[in-house]
């Protein structure tokens, strides 16, 4: 399964929709209820509202389902200053960052500079989330310990390894908080569970091993490593 993006014009400003990332988190519809409107069609009205509106609306999306272009010279989304995962209780692994995603043999999936990450291990578009976590009850309890700060890391991208059938290894620097932005790690690399079974959540503890996770597939994406878009 290969994604499929959608593109909404407008006169200042076009909204690019990439379907099987949305996981309804609605972001979008509570900043700008004028612009996207799941009641209508077409849904998204790019030019409904000032392009600074709708600019900023969309990065408020955490799974990456939506990007936009100027067409007015103002500025394109830039990288984060910062590379941060945060962990949704009972729910996915959203990062923001400047990262690249590669597979364990080390061929390229996709760069961004958001998305939702599966932990569930149920998704159907592995590495990505797709609400799994809700519709199968996943529950993640494990208290968010600090488990190590590290100062000063320098400003480099962020390389997150699909392990087979295992873990994200996160690789460059990561800040890891909670939705509330309280902060539990910092540091260089960390490996995060991805099958949903880890006792030390959201760290990987082999459970994977343990327990014969598989990966069924991985979603064919269709970007390519120099390809300055991101959708």
């Amino acid at each position: 399964m290969k994604e499929k993006t959608i593109k909404y014009p407008g006169k200042t400003i076009d909204v690019y929709f990439t379907v099987d990332r949305c996981t309804h988190v609605a972001e979008c519809v509570r900043g700008a209820p004028e612009v996207f409107d799941p009641a209508r069609h077409p849904w998204i009205m790019a030019d409904a509202a000032e392009p600074d509106t709708v600019a900023e609306v969309v990065l408020r999306c955490p799974t990456g389902a939506l990007h936009f272009k100027r067409k007015d010279g103002k500025p394109e989304e830039t990288v984060p200053n910062k590379n941060r995962a945060i962990i949704c209780r009972d729910g996915p692994i959203y990062i923001q960052a400047d990262f690249e995603i590669q597979n364990f043999d080390e061929t390229f999936i996709l760069k961004d500079t958001r998305i939702a990450l599966c932990r569930c291990g149920k998704s159907e578009i592995m590495p990505l989330c797709d609400d799994s976590h809700s519709r199968t009850s996943f529950s993640d309890r494990t208290p968010l310990l600090k488990r190590k700060i590290q100062n000063n890391l320098n400003r480099e991208k962020l390389i997150i390894t699909l392990k087979k059938d295992g873990p994200f290894d996160l690789q460059g620097p990561v800040e890891i908080t909670n939705p509330e932005g309280e902060l539990f790690f910092k540091g260089n690399r960390i490996l995060l569970c991805r099958c949903g079974r880890s006792q030390n959540m959201p760290f990987c503890d082999g459970s994977h091993v343990k327990t014969g996770f598989k990966i069924k597939k991985t979603i064919q994406l269709i970007h390519k490593k120099n390809d300055k878009t991101t959708y």
